[in-house]
This record gives C-alpha cells, structure tokens and sequence, in this order.
C-alpha cells in the first residue's frame, strides 16, 4: 500500500487489494488498483502539480523497482528519502500510542512469568517457548520472535536452525536460561529480555553475570529523565558493568549490540540507539519517548544471561513497563 499525505489536501490511501478491515484506517479516500507506482504518481501529480520536492518514507525498505518506477513517471518531481525525518516524528509517541505500549508490555510480562514458571527440569526448550507464546496469543497479542537459549548453549543467541528453540534439549537443574521476547498488541511492540537459574539457587558466577547485567541496566534506567543526553545514559551503564564483580574477576563482556546499549520502541526497534559516541549519543530525551534499554552478557566457558526493559520517559522520570521478577528462584 501507500499513502499520500498533502500539506492542505484529502489524505489518500492507496492498496492493491480492495478489501478493507474494520475499523476503516484513517484516511479521507481510499483507491484500489493493481499498480500502486501508477497510482502513487497520478495522485503525487495531482497535489504537486508542475513538479516540486516530494517527501517519500520507507525508502530503506522500498523495492528498486518501485522507486525507479516512481522517478521515470515524475520527471518534474524532486523525491527525497524523508525516512529520517519519519524517525524523528515518531520519537515522541501520543498518549494513545503509549496506552498501546503499557498494554504490549504487561502482555510480556505475562507470557515472560509463564514461561519461566515452565522452565523446570526436564522441560524442553520448546514447551517453554510454546508457553510463552501461548500466554501473547491469548491476550490478543501478536507473537514476533524469541531469542531462547540454555545450558552449554546459553552463550548463543538462539539455536541454529528455524525453529524459536530446541524441541530435543531438555532443561537440566543449574542450567542458564535466557529468553529475549518481542511480540506487539495492535503493532505496537514489547522488548524485553531475563535470565534465570533452572531448579536451583545461582551458583557464585552465574550471580555475578545476573548481577552485572541487571544492575548495569538499572543504573541506566534510572538517568532516562528528560534533559539527559542518551550519550550519558550508555556512559553511565557502562560504568556500572566495569565495576561488576564479573568485570572485575573476568574483564569487561564485548558487547553484544556493537556498543549499543538499547534502542527506540514503538512500531518497530527503531531509532535512537543508546550509545557513547554514535550518530544518536547527543539526542536529548523528551516525556513520550520510550526506550528499550538491554545488555546480554555471553561467555562460552559460563555461558549467557540477558536483562532488558521497556521504559517510559514521562515529565517526572522513568515507567518501567515490562516490570517482570528480576530473578526468578527455585
């Protein structure tokens, strides 16, 4: 589809297919038509007439066919790449979007309680994920994706292969569990990551890794305050996790996001990314920003732990909206 928003005019929503779910989307005239390039041109050059500067979002994703098409039928028109300023409009979300972020996030902390109260010896990978995934659909939520590992595993990401996790291993007592889970609620997304011990107490190095990430990712949380410069946020976060006790025994873990120490989260992960010194660090943070702040720790010969967070910049500092059990026990 695409859609066609004029400074003064209609605004027009324009598919190649001619049935429409309610409610109807929020556009004042919808056209249907099998090639939407054709489309798109005929009503640029109705708003634009004689040429002129065209915005055009979703550049990064749009086909070369597409956008070749597009400057072949408007000869007249300037088309600019405005998915930067696409970014920066949807920094700061309305009141409406962010009842749709708290309701995403409690939906994650639901499925993520579920699943790791199905995480017992003895249990496959895949029934904790089945669990979790079971818990997003019943509250009428979309499943995404989950980065689930464990044990001699737990340093990956996921299992290879296609599936979200491992039908065939079996969780064994004192085996690292992490799971990293996105889903959405009317596509607004949750994003949040925790780690736990299988059947046990924590052993002293699996505590020091739990604690490394969890309170490095707190003391960042806790500076997510408007005015803050998100430079200072991944500054401070790093500061906390190299004087952890892990760091101290095993050396600072290389990171796991090239540096970053989070990412936007709306209807997508997307821009700003909370770094020292990439091209966002000077971004200022605003009340209706909302961030997801992580960090995942992954050493083969100990294994992996994750700790995330969905956070809120209101006027009077940071709503954790993914407040799920730090650690879960026993």
């Amino acid at each position: 589809m695409a859609f066609v928003l004029p400074v003064q005019e209609s605004a027009v929503l324009l598919m190649d297919a001619g049935i429409v779910q309610d409610p109807q989307p929020a556009a004042d005239r919808i056209r249907v038509g099998a090639d939407l390039v054709s489309l798109l041109a005929e009503e640029v050059r109705a708003s634009v007439p004689g040429g002129g500067r065209v915005g055009v979002l979703g550049c990064a994703t749009m086909a070369w066919p597409w956008w070749a098409g597009l400057c072949s039928a408007l000869p007249d028109h300037e088309l600019v790449n405005a998915d930067a300023l696409g970014w920066r409009l949807r920094r700061i979300k309305s009141p409406a979007e962010l009842d749709l972020l708290r309701a995403a996030g409690a939906i994650g902390v639901q499925a993520m309680d579920a699943a790791m109260a199905a995480a017992m010896p003895g249990a496959t990978e895949a029934e904790v994920a089945a669990t979790a995934i079971a818990e997003i659909v019943s509250a009428g939520g979309a499943y995404y994706g989950m980065g689930l590992s464990s044990g001699e595993t737990s340093h990956t990401f996921a299992p290879s292969g296609p599936g979200t996790a491992s039908a065939e291993r079996r969780l064994k007592a004192d085996d690292l569990l992490r799971i990293d889970m996105y889903g959405s609620l009317e596509g607004y997304l949750f994003d949040f990551a925790r780690t736990r011990v299988v059947g046990d107490t924590p052993a002293s190095a699996q505590q020091e890794m739990l604690d490394a990430v969890r309170d490095s990712v707190n003391a960042g949380t806790e500076l997510l305050r408007p005015g803050q410069r998100l430079g200072d946020i991944a500054r401070r976060c790093d500061e906390v996790m190299a004087g952890s006790a892990f760091a101290l025994r095993h050396g600072v873990p290389a990171s796991q996001m090239g540096g970053a120490w989070g990412h936007g989260l709306g209807l997508s992960f997307e821009p700003p990314w909370v770094t020292i010194d990439g091209a966002d660090a000077d971004v200022v943070l605003e009340p209706g920003m909302c961030l997801a702040l992580e960090r995942r720790i992954a050493v083969p010969a100990l294994g992996g732990v994750n700790y995330e967070d969905d956070v809120i910049i209101t006027g009077t500092g940071p709503e954790v909206i993914t407040p799920a059990v730090a650690e879960y026990l026993g």
